[in-house]
């Protein structure tokens, strides 16, 4: 008869004696965490699993309990040479000897290193702001000047004597053009991160690999910042519909990834190899998660020079509903802190002289009367149930729109196919560009990321477009369909500038060109919220409507956003945040904060899509 190997012992032993839970340990395969350019790669939300070769030795861990004693530990352990194990006393054999449990506390992120995070992606948010409104300049004002004006010979130039006869044919060019460089460069650069990665990566749920894995990056190196910077730049300010929100959040994440890298590594050198280092600091992916966050709030507030909206939206964002992800949970400290600290840093320092507050006007001055609460209540649920079918039908959109566009990838195509296919996808995303551009020309108020420009929407364009900072020469709008300089007069109008900009954002969103959504989605909720006031106008009381008015255009903008982001907490501060001082928001929020959540409920009862890819 064959003599039993320790290895079968130990498991006839492990089956016969009774689990002793005080003292289990917990055996698990080793982690195998994919490197950061394979999740990148990765386009849909299917969540990583462990791979388990036969040839691994187990190692100890904290999930999926294998109860067994110490003594069929110590035959399995004779069975593979751990020599190590077995000089160890017996009564070090527990799971609260130098393990750390699931439930133990985490380590915290060294203040100096958030506030240092704070105050690095700040400045980079700030910058950035710069460079966007010195672009604007650039190509909407000192340009069209010199062409308009005399500073080029028409009898030279047959280009320019078109545009002087026809101004409007500007916008359609400027556009396609910044579309075709964007096109180009993407095609020559690596697929590079994105907002929807950065989702993908901190919605994740595994656990385990936040003990145990500290060999890979999860995020890429930071040398992508100014890649995606440059094309997001290309894209808002050539007249797209999108925003620098997603840009700021990926950059962010980036460069407080990179800093929680080196202080891990910098940490990691310092301390003796005697010390635990698991209790000593967060392990490298948790610190890497932790700062991420802290980083997208920073770079977000130095942006829109606003506090706690940017790190509430970088938290939100990465949960499929209407809270916060764990991982969100854990750095919601580390987040705030280095928002507060950029805000600090740009208000205090670079801008110390300019004025705080919002500037967004959505009452009149004279604006006098009163409004029920069965008025509000009506309002916000009217206004979810409208902002969830917008979402559902912006989702649809986009995927129909991209399944048209894109094909998935083959791993069968040849090199030269590669080659070919890259060619076929620069044509189709100039073609976007130019359905972009001729929409932006019949509706020129939809250009653009929609800051600059949104007091015009909310108004009912009683703001004229063109006394906006996004506003154009009168000349270029000679081909509008709605005169972005009149108040609209009816609701068809309003229906009309709201649809604009909602199919300005889905082109560019399916034809997979880079930038944020917030203020465009925002934008294209304010066009749709005047077509509903035109609409209610009959039947609200004259004493409630000087209220109910700005409450649907408050309200409808955010469940619009939220229906498609999963926002709603972020969502109704950045309109609070943004609004002016006249803006009576103890009446207005109230309604706009409960579309907000009823339009994530409803968004999620109607439609499993999600405009983010998130893992689990």
């Amino acid at each position: 008869m064959k003599r039993l190997s320790p290895a079968a012992l130990s498991l006839i032993i492990a089956l016969l004696l009774p689990p002793d839970r005080s003292n289990a340990l917990i055996v698990s395969p080793p982690c195998h965490r994919p490197s950061a350019l394979q999740l990148l790669s990765r386009r849909s939300g299917i969540p990583h699993r462990p791979h388990v070769d036969a040839n691994d030795t187990p190692r100890i861990s904290t999930s999926r309990p294998i109860h067994a004693s110490g003594i069929a530990l110590r035959f399995a352990a004779v069975d593979r040479g751990d020599e190590n194990y077995l000089d160890a006393d017996s009564s070090d054999v527990t799971a609260s000897s130098t393990i750390p449990s699931s439930t133990e506390s985490p380590a915290t992120v060294p203040l100096s290193l958030t506030l240092t995070t704070g105050v690095v992606t700040s400045l980079l948010g700030f910058l950035y702001a710069k460079c966007m409104k010195l672009g604007f300049k650039m190509l909407w004002k000192t340009l069209p000047s010199y062409v308009f004006r005399g500073g080029v010979s028409v009898s030279t130039n047959a280009l320019v004597k078109l545009l002087r006869r026809y101004p409007a044919l500007y916008i359609v060019i400027m556009v396609t053009c910044g579309g075709g460089m964007v096109a180009i460069f993407s095609s020559m650069l690596p697929r590079l991160f994105s907002a929807h990665d950065y989702v993908h990566i901190l919605s994740s749920r595994d656990e385990l690999t936040d003990l145990d894995c500290n060999e890979e990056d999860l995020f890429p190196s930071a040398g992508l910042v100014l890649p995606v910077l440059g094309l997001c730049l290309v894209t808002s300010i050539s007249g797209f519909s999108l925003g620098p929100e997603a840009p700021m959040v990926t950059v962010g994440s980036l460069v407080g990834a990179s800093l929680a890298r080196k202080f891990w590594k910098h940490h990691q050198s310092q301390i003796p190899k005697s010390t635990n280092t698991k209790t000593a600091i967060p392990s490298k992916s948790s610190l890497e998660k932790t700062l991420a966050y802290a980083g997208a709030a920073g770079s977000l507030t130095g942006f829109m020079n606003i506090p706690i909206a940017g790190p509430i939206f970088a938290l939100e964002m990465t949960s499929r509903h209407s809270g916060f992800a764990p991982s969100a949970v854990k750095s919601f400290t580390t987040a705030i802190s280095a928002s507060l600290a950029g805000i600090t840093f740009v208000r205090g320092i670079m801008l110390p002289h300019v004025r705080i507050g919002g500037h967004f006007d959505y009452v009149s001055r004279a604006a006098v009367g009163l409004i029920t609460g069965r008025e509000m209540i009506l309002v916000g649920l009217g206004c979810g149930l409208g902002g969830a079918m917008v979402g559902t039908c912006f989702h649809t959109v986009v995927r129909l729109l991209r399944g048209l566009m894109w094909s998935k990838n083959n791993d069968t195509i040849t090199e030269g196919g590669k080659i070919h296919e890259k060619y076929i996808g620069m044509f189709k995303m100039t073609s976007v560009a130019l359905m972009v551009g001729i929409l932006s020309m019949q509706y020129p108020q939809t250009m653009f990321w929609g800051e600059g420009s949104l007091q015009c929407t909310i108004s009912g364009q009683c703001t004229p477009f063109a006394a906006t900072p996004h506003g154009l020469p009168i000349s270029m709008m000679q081909w509008a369909k709605v005169d972005p300089n009149i108040p609209l007069t009816s609701w068809f109008d309003a229906v009309q500038v709201g649809m604009a900009k909602f199919f300005a954002i889905a082109l560019a969103s399916a034809g997979m060109f880079p930038g944020g959504v917030i203020f465009p989605l925002l934008s294209s909720g304010a066009g749709l919220s005047r077509a509903l006031v035109e609409g209610i106008t009959l039947w609200v009381p004259s004493v409630s409507y000087s209220f109910i008015s700005p409450m649907v255009v408050m309200s409808f903008m955010a469940a619009t956003l939220t229906s498609i982001t999963r926002t709603p907490l972020a969502t109704c501060l950045i309109l609070a945040l943004t609004a002016s001082g006249i803006t009576p928001l103890s009446v207005l929020l109230p309604g706009a904060v409960l579309a907000s959540y009823v339009s994530v409920f409803v968004s999620e009862k109607l439609s499993q899509e999600s405009f983010f890819k998130y893992s689990s």
